[in-house]
């Protein structure tokens, strides 16, 4: 049955203190269900530190999706195994963090076998998934999962209303958008992503000098630091990566939630009503179809400021298009 995330993380906690934690752990669940609020957490009781300091901490390893094929690739298991082997810096123990753990190659889930199946003494892993049917059975065989379920869609946030006004701005306000109006689009959206990538960098900047602060007091070692700035580098590249995502997913929100309301469910926010009654069914479906091939080459990594203003145009000439077959009729 799934939980929820903070009801999850009571059980673990129960685990933790009766001494029953087991190594390996599969959270899985839907985009948004928390499991990564939920592996940090655990990483932080297991290593004995505040939550937001758990993520630059020397004895957590995180792995996720780095190749331009965004898979996991054996050499990011391989560096994950000798980490795991080493003797802790600060903590009794090591925790070792999967993001996209479907995302492992087969041949990177072979090596990790062994290792998930005997880690070192005190270790913990945990694999993050959102679709755990794509795991090696071998690789689930050796986790206990715990599966957590969707949370209640919170009130927007601040840069979801952002990105709310600016389609008013280019999609209702506008009687023919145009190219101008998916130009618009594009700069609120990448303006938006500026700000979370520099606000994501400027956490883990200061994390990382904190964390370099109290190291030093218990190694002398310079090896420590390249290592570890190198790793935050990625933590701010993938945080970044989700960030984007979810902002993208903000869109397909709006435009869905303008076609549901076309079938009658209600809708609270005005722009989202607006959409539904300046655009038909068929457009609205093509502007999904828009959206979803733009995930698709932001995926496969086109230049993001071209993608978005590619993706943008095309979606506003689906309804430009529309719009001049309804006056030639």
């Amino acid at each position: 049955m799934p939980f929820s995330k903070e009801a999850a993380l009571d059980r673990l906690n129960e685990a933790h203190r009766a001494g029953r934690l087991a190594h390996a752990y599969l959270l899985t669940g839907p985009i948004g269900s928390g499991k990564s609020w939920l592996a940090e957490r655990i990483a932080a009781l297991h290593l004995e530190c505040a939550p937001e300091r758990v993520i630059a901490h020397p004895d957590l390893r995180v792995v996720q999706p780095e190749s331009k094929s965004r898979r996991i690739v054996i050499d990011q298991i391989r560096e994950l195994e000798h980490a795991i082997q080493r003797k802790p810096l600060l903590a009794g123990s090591k925790v070792a963090i999967i993001h996209d753990a479907e995302r492992m190659q087969p041949q990177a889930a072979n090596a990790f076998l062994k290792t998930l199946e005997e880690p070192p003494p005190g270790s913990l892993i945990l694999l993050l998934s959102t679709v755990p049917e794509a795991i090696l059975e071998t690789v689930l065989s050796r986790c206990v999962e715990t599966a957590l379920r969707a949370e209640e869609k919170p009130e927007s946030t601040l840069e979801e209303q952002v990105i709310l006004d600016a389609l008013k701005e280019c999609l209702i306000v506008d009687e023919r958008p145009g190219v101008a109006g998916a130009f618009r689009l594009a700069r609120a959206v990448q303006d938006i992503l500026s700000e979370i990538r520099e606000r994501i960098a400027s956490e883990h900047e200061d994390l990382l000098r904190k964390e370099t602060a109290r190291y030093k007091q218990a190694s002398d070692s310079s090896s420590w630091f390249e290592e570890r700035a190198g790793q935050v580098k990625a933590l701010v590249e993938a945080g970044a990566l989700r960030e984007r995502e979810r902002v993208l997913q903000a869109i397909f929100d709006a435009i869905g939630g303008a076609l549901r309301a076309q079938h009658g469910l209600p809708v609270q926010n005005p722009v989202i009503a607006a959409l539904s009654q300046r655009f038909s069914a068929k457009e609205l479906l093509r502007c999904l179809d828009t959206l979803e091939l733009l995930r698709r080459r932001l995926a496969l990594g086109v230049q993001e400021s071209l993608a978005f203003e590619s993706g943008f145009l095309e979606m506003i000439t689906v309804h430009e298009s529309f719009h001049s077959a309804t006056l030639k009729r």
